[in-house]
């Protein structure tokens, strides 16, 4: 099969799997219409299965990051469910378990008061459930003091947190043997990788890169046993994983391109199977492999895969998902680096200004500082500084402006190369507190820049 052939069949699947997606959502919502107008009616209803229903849309909510939704369907399945006068122990676990969902999205907008309160609300239920023998009781019991040993690390009780972690990887493994064993094999993979993010926040990449190991080999290990839908995750880590190996240069590019391959190969096969849920991730690691190849100076094959990428991924151009426009910035900035390497100068240029003109759909207030006193929101958040992510893509911004302003006066545009300039002062001063000690690396690109314009 040529080149040609595999991007098309990409393309066909990409449009399958959201097809597909959208098809199951709207049965899902057809049937909770049905059963809330027969319910109002005063007919009798399947509980349980209007609650998991409920469930279900919460969760998706929560792929989106859409939390007004994912309060809306959890709070419709928590006052469902607390209407049963004698509920059983299926109505107790699903309540427990939208108590633990609902931590879920509180926690992930930093809001970890509320999200303890959640996450005890569903401890108590699942403890009395587990001391029953209920093993679904005692997987997801094991799931919410996961997520309260990542609080405690995020409240800087790192001693606690990391002593937890030990502790839930043991409730994990101990579910080995049982009928609840492959999820617990799950789970513990996933316990590994929190506990990784957590070391490398900590400044410890050693440990953080050995946890990420042990997570891969047992998603390895889980994809031997027949559990081939673990792929996707076993991708998802191996991201993780050239990211932390690139970060603490433990490898260089040459090392990390076969990484990334394989997570390109696997999330590839993912859309394939249906799950457009991976498209982001797809996107960000094809970005990434177009980067290593440009350090490689591959900068043919990096030119021909990106190029591939954008044309896989043209139907989302006009997203307005602040993350995947800042991946795009990306791509045309590393695809316009390659052209510029391979001598296509206008080429190049063309996608420097596509990069551009990419970021200037954002939010007008994206890259503007929190004032102080706000409420802690999102990973990274910090009074008075730019989020991370909001730091990242003005650094990416600044890479491009930077990469414009040497095309426009390589091009005799020397004016519009200065406004550039002038961009990357205006980024550089933004950015300043972020960087700390790589500030001067920064500045010296900058002063190089504005020595070549004189």
């Amino acid at each position: 099969m040529d080149e040609n052939e595999n991007r098309a069949d990409i393309e066909v699947d990409l449009k399958r799997a959201f097809e597909d997606e959208a098809k199951v959502r709207n049965e899902l919502l057809e049937r909770i219409g049905s059963a809330e107008k027969a319910r109002a009616a005063g007919e009798e209803v399947d509980v349980v299965s209007l609650a998991q229903d409920y469930l279900t849309l919460a969760l998706e909510a929560q792929e989106e990051d859409d939390y007004e939704k994912i309060d809306s369907w959890l709070q419709k399945t928590i006052r469902l469910l607390e209407t049963v006068p004698f509920p059983t122990e299926e109505m107790v676990l699903l309540l427990a378990q939208a108590h633990l969902t609902c931590g879920i999205a509180l926690n992930d907008q930093g809001m970890w008061t509320d999200a303890l309160a959640e996450y005890d609300a569903a401890e108590s239920r699942l403890a009395k459930l587990s001391d029953a023998g209920n093993l679904d009781a005692r997987l997801d019991l094991a799931g919410v003091r996961l997520n309260i040993a990542t609080i405690k690390f995020e409240l800087g009780e790192y001693d606690d947190s990391m002593a937890a972690f030990e502790k839930v990887k043991s409730d994990f493994a101990s579910l080995f043997g049982t009928p609840k064993e492959d999820e617990a094999y799950y789970y513990l993979a996933k316990t590994y990788l929190q506990e990784a993010a957590v070391c490398r926040e900590m400044g410890d990449d050693e440990k953080g890169i050995q946890r990420l190991e042990e997570g891969i080999a047992l998603y390895r290990e889980m994809i031997e046993r027949g559990d081939e839908s673990q792929s996707v995750d076993l991708a998802q880590a191996l991201i993780l994983y050239a990211q932390t190996l690139e970060c603490s240069g433990g490898k260089e590019a040459g090392g990390l391109l076969p990484i990334v391959d394989e997570a390109v190969a696997r999330l590839q096969k993912g859309v394939g199977a249906g799950r457009a849920d991976v498209c982001p991730d797809l996107l960000e690691v094809s970005v990434m492999k177009g980067r290593l190849l440009d350090y490689l100076d591959r900068f043919e094959d990096a030119d021909a895969f990106l190029t591939e990428t954008a044309e896989i991924f043209e139907g989302v151009q006009d997203t307005d998902d602040p993350e995947a426009l800042l991946t795009l910035v990306s791509l045309h900035d590393y695809r316009g680096k390659a052209r510029d390497a391979l001598g296509k100068k206008e080429e190049a240029l063309a996608d420097f200004t596509a990069a551009v003109e990419i970021a200037r759909r954002l939010p007008a207030d994206f890259f503007e500082p929190h004032e102080h006193g706000h409420e802690h929101h999102g990973e990274g958040c910090c009074c008075g500084h730019l989020h991370v992510l909001q730091a990242e893509g003005l650094l990416a911004l600044f890479s491009v402006y930077v990469d414009r302003a040497k095309a426009l006066c390589q091009a005799g545009r020397i004016e519009e190369a200065r406004q550039d300039s002038s961009e990357v002062a205006r980024i550089l001063s933004c950015v300043e507190e972020y960087l700390g000690d790589d500030y001067q690396s920064y500045k010296d690109i900058y002063d190089a820049l504005e020595k070549s314009l004189e």
